[in-house]
């Protein structure tokens, strides 16, 4: 019977965001699990490891938990945090004895304090105890900022096809089916090509169901109907990664080095002269509010979302950016909802107590200076929860989701949400935790980029996505990178790709 040892670590580091990133943040995030509790957390469920665990169970393994740990994305990872992690996955694989094969679920784009590739770290470390013949298959989120020195130490990549992402599960079914196949002789043991065009594109225009992302995928599908390509796998970067590697990458797993090199430099170009549709200019704060009103005094039934992908808590930002409430208490919006991230608030409004009305100071905690001062509102405190509940969208359906001491200060009709573990609003349950059924409401504002979507979509009349400020703002601009590659676009927009002043493709 094959040992197969599992793992998961995962964080989308914005080099950015001024919210720090410790080993506490991991344990406030997802969590850190260790051995037989990673095996039975994630058994059933439908997350990356739950798809390891099904084929594991299909193909009779005997499954060795190592550790799973996430965080909300953030800041640079601390050195010790990450090395605590590391090193203890590392540990309970050592723990394990020999094992015939190695799943990881990671995301792409870590970065640690002295170890900014922080993926390639953690596979070269596994790759030293285990050995050159035990095979390493990863599988990874599409916003990774991917290395060549990665590459060199895994035997195949499995990349979420999905943006917002609803398929790692079955991306972690795919990966692990590659690894028994691999096992069973079935696929001559496959290396992995990266190719990486100078490019950095910004996020918000990397949804799959429609634009480049979408015909990149196609493409590569085409390409793994060929022989000797087993995957090939579009990442579209992490931009507010200032890493000399993040950006727009392409691996493919192959059995055949000319095979896996034609395809990922052929999928390079196609990334390259498709890079200007990744732009996607966005209205001000004051013009999108005033549309997003205008919309929902007749809307059909539906809210209008205000999308605040600036301050999204999923790409680093800090959650508690202001700007938005600002313009909605100015114009006295009553009948919106809106959820920030704001434990002091939520302190507060539980001192106050239910029913009572007191002035607040909302948002704008973390870098008023950057972002924006806090929001002063007289306000009910219209609701109190212990911010626990189970995911129904499918970005996290079925899981537990933790929002730490959560109230609803209503200030004039105007709803918001404050809550005390910083998350990204991917799905209805945030603003029912504080009292709010989105459905009826005319206007939301939601702290996302782009993951909120998969949930908020089909109950939405209009999406009207804002250029406010935030740690994760589209436009790269504002940003002061240091240690990207350059030339790189659209830092640098007067760029060829292979000509006398840009790189020719790096393939492995």
């Amino acid at each position: 019977m094959p040992k197969i040892a599992i793992g998961r670590i995962s964080h989308e580091t914005n080099t950015f965001s001024p919210v720090p990133t410790t080993l506490e943040s991991f344990r406030e995030g997802e969590g850190v699990l260790e051995g037989d509790a990673l095996v039975r957390e994630h058994s059933g469920a439908k997350t990356g490891l739950g798809g390891f665990l099904d084929v594991a169970a299909e193909e009779r393994w005997q499954i060795a938990g190592t550790l799973a740990a996430g965080a909300t994305p953030s800041g640079n990872v601390a050195a010790a945090a990450h090395a605590a992690l590391r090193d203890r996955l590392v540990a309970r694989l050592t723990a394990a004895g020999p094992v015939d094969g190695v799943l990881l679920h990671l995301h792409g784009a870590m970065c640690a304090d002295g170890a900014p590739d922080a993926e390639g770290d953690i596979c070269r470390h596994v790759r030293a105890a285990v050995g050159p013949e035990v095979p390493l298959v990863v599988e990874l989120d599409l916003h990774g900022n991917m290395t060549a020195p990665f590459c060199e130490s895994v035997d195949a990549v499995f990349v979420y096809r999905t943006n917002p992402h609803v398929d790692p599960y079955e991306r972690g079914l795919d990966a692990a089916r590659c690894l028994a196949r691999i096992l069973r002789g079935e696929l001559p043991r496959p290396k992995v090509y990266i190719v990486k065009p100078p490019m950095l594109p910004p996020t918000i225009n990397m949804r799959t169901a429609e634009g480049p992302m979408h015909d990149l995928l196609e493409d590569g599908r085409a390409w793994e109907a060929k022989p000797h390509i087993v995957d090939v796998s579009v990442f579209g970067g992490f931009p507010y990664a200032d890493f000399d590697q993040a950006g727009t990458s392409v691996l493919v797993t192959a059995t055949d080095p000319a095979a896996g090199r034609a395809c990922a430099e052929a999928m390079g170009r196609r990334a390259w002269d498709l890079r200007e549709a990744f732009l996607k200019p966005l209205p001000a704060v004051p013009e999108a509010v005033e549309r997003a009103l205008r919309l929902a005094a007749g809307r059909p039934g539906k809210p209008v979302v205000l999308a605040d992908v600036a301050d999204n808590p999923g790409g680093g930002g800090t959650g508690d950016t202001p700007e938005l409430l600002r313009e909605l208490v100015r114009r006295g919006a009553a009948g919106a909802a809106a959820c920030v991230w704001d434990p002091e608030t939520a302190r507060r409004a539980a001192q106050v107590g239910l029913g009572r009305t007191a002035t607040f100071r909302i948002g704008g905690k973390v870098a008023p200076d950057a972002f924006g001062a806090p929001v002063e509102v007289q306000g009910r405190v219209a609701h109190l929860s212990d911010g626990e509940f189970v995911g129904t969208g499918p970005v996290v359906r079925g899981r537990k989701m933790h929002c730490g001491p959560t109230a609803q200060i209503d200030a004039g009709g105007l709803k918001i949400v404050v809550t005390s573990i910083r998350h990204a609003a991917n799905d209805r349950g945030f603003f029912r935790v504080g009292g709010v059924e989105p459905e009826r409401e005319p206007l939301l504002v939601i702290k996302s980029r782009g993951h909120f979507r998969a949930d908020f979509e089909p109950i939405a009349h209009a999406i009207i996505e804002v250029d406010a400020p935030g740690a994760a703002n589209p436009n790269l601009d504002r940003f002061p990178f240091a240690h990207v590659r350059r030339p790189i676009w659209p830092l640098d927009r007067d760029l060829t790709w292979g000509g006398s002043r840009a790189s020719t493709p790096r393939i492995r």
